[in-house]
């Protein structure tokens, strides 16, 4: 019994030790050591003792039972392990990944018309590239659409926008600051004849690629719209928007009224300097976080824009002065009342030095004006200077230009246009055609100068069916005096229009 008792006080103490250093054995060197020990000692034993024997065996064989059952235990709750962690690793895949989208659900012909949207042909996390467009057929009656003073009725080209689609790109570089890269790629066309606004032209209307952030503004390189063009159109007519912004601006298409939009020119178009669009422009604008707009603009020397005969693309000899034009722009959002002014420079060339001489006379002008849009009524009113050095022999132009117009909003479905502008025209060059030349025109090929005024009175009536569609009826009277003669007016003293329409926005 002292025997037994002994082994079990080592067994439960775990007190047994091995070597002089006092190492503590472990559970499974335990077991080893007491059947060693036991074995060694059999031969000594009593038979009182090899009872206590016979009961510590058994001991010894319940122990190693438990100890091999808990050698499966353990392979059993790795096992486990193992598995839970592989089933957490595909859970947390999964939860990394974006929820699937919605499946698209199909939707009626009025209802697609109705809600006709860009197309966002390509989207992701950071980029986004949108397909839109806006299409317009008009009808309408036009007098003196020639020197015999005939006239013409049916579809002409769209009265208030050009026809365009055009593709928008934004790419986000740093979100964290709001730092994106634009690109916009725009085509217009003739929706009568389907031909191109510009022939060989794809994107005429712009071919630009920027920056914008709210910190730096907006930042564009390409075919773009001029600066004082996106500016004044707050004020030029009550069809574009009230308040500035960093985006382009339109004023209207092909109407009587439209030519005011000459004033704010400058760029390189198809037949020489006078465009209303850049080529090889760069143009700035911000609008800080109290309202006020700034921005400025330089477009480098240029053949004569896309389509030319004189090819586009830098001139030799030109340099930075030499056919180039710049600007700057000035402005403010302040609630219901809206306000800016531009100052414009062009070197503009005569069109048979370009690429040899290089021959330039400066035009400018500078304008100022602004709305007051309450929403139920919309008041807008601006002024416009130019002066243009035509040559020696011909001398100094002088315009002034005066536009007054208002809206009427009774309703979100319908709304009421009116306006006048007149334009006083000094020492105008006038072609060999017999018409007065447009704001930023070469006068080289002028026969003559005139002086007189060429004043434009409109009207229109939309009705909005939906947000995206427009129904109109519109029509102007120009009425030239002296020595002003209007293309438009074929030599007459005056031109009416009278025109319907729909314009689908996508």
């Amino acid at each position: 019994m002292k025997l037994t008792t002994r082994l079990r006080h080592l067994w439960l103490t775990g007190t047994a030790r091995i070597d002089r250093r006092n190492a503590t054995l472990g559970a499974v060197a335990r077991y080893a050591f007491i059947g060693a020990a036991i074995s060694a000692g059999l031969a000594a034993m009593t038979p009182a003792e090899a009872d206590d024997i016979a009961e510590l065996k058994a001991e010894i064989r319940a122990l190693n039972k438990r100890l091999s059952d808990m050698e499966d235990q353990k392979t059993k709750v790795k096992a486990m392990n193992d598995r839970l962690k592989q089933v957490e690793k595909k859970e947390e895949a999964h939860a990394q990944m974006p929820p699937p989208p919605p499946m698209p659900t199909k939707v009626g012909a009025w209802e697609a018309l109705k809600t006709g949207k860009p197309v966002h042909i390509f989207e992701t996390e950071n980029t986004d590239v949108l397909l839109y467009g806006l299409i317009e057929p008009s009808f309408g009656y036009m007098s003196n659409v020639d020197t015999a003073g005939r006239s013409t009725i049916g579809l002409n080209t769209s009265w208030f926008s050009g026809n365009r689609w055009g593709i928008f790109v934004t790419q986000k570089v740093f979100p964290e600051y709001n730092f994106n890269l634009l690109a916009r790629m725009e085509s217009e066309f003739e929706l009568p004849s389907g031909n191109m606004d510009t022939p060989g032209v794809l994107f005429n209307r712009d071919a630009w690629v920027g920056f914008e952030s709210p910190t730096l503004g907006k930042f564009s390189v390409g075919r773009q719209n001029t600066l004082p063009r996106d500016v004044a159109n707050i004020w030029g007519d009550p069809y574009g928007a009230s308040a500035l912004s960093t985006g382009e601006g339109g004023f209207t298409n092909v109407n009587n009224f439209k030519q005011l939009i000459f004033y704010t020119s400058g760029g390189n178009g198809a037949n020489g300097q006078g465009d209303t669009r850049y080529d090889q422009g760069l143009v700035w604008k911000k609008i800080f976080d109290n309202g006020l707009y700034l921005g400025a603009a330089y477009n480098f020397s240029d053949g004569n824009g896309p389509g030319g005969p004189n090819g586009s693309g830098p001139i030799p000899g030109a340099g930075l002065d030499k056919g180039s034009s710049q600007a700057v722009a000035a402005g403010y959002n302040a609630g219901e009342f809206h306000v800016s002014a531009f100052y414009t420079r062009s070197n503009v060339l005569e069109t048979p030095t370009i690429g040899t001489t290089n021959v330039g006379h400066i035009h400018q002008s500078w304008g100022i004006g602004g709305n007051w849009d309450g929403g139920l009524l919309r008041l807008n009113t601006g002024y416009i200077h130019y002066n243009a050095d035509q040559g020696t022999i011909l001398g100094i132009r002088n315009d002034d230009v005066v536009t007054v117009s208002a809206k009427v909003t009774p309703s979100k479905f319908y709304d009421f246009e009116v306006g006048w502008q007149d334009f006083f025209a000094h020492n105008a060059a006038i072609n060999a055609a017999g018409y007065t030349l447009v704001p930023f025109k070469d006068a080289t090929g002028a026969v003559a100068t005139g002086t007189g005024t060429r004043m434009t009175t409109y009207a229109s009536f939309m009705y909005h069916p939906i947000p995206n569609v427009d129904v109109y009826v519109a029509g102007d009277h120009l009425k030239t005096t002296g020595g002003y003669s209007a293309s438009q007016a074929h030599l007459h003293d005056s031109a009416d229009e009278l025109v319907t329409g729909v314009r689908y926005k996508w």
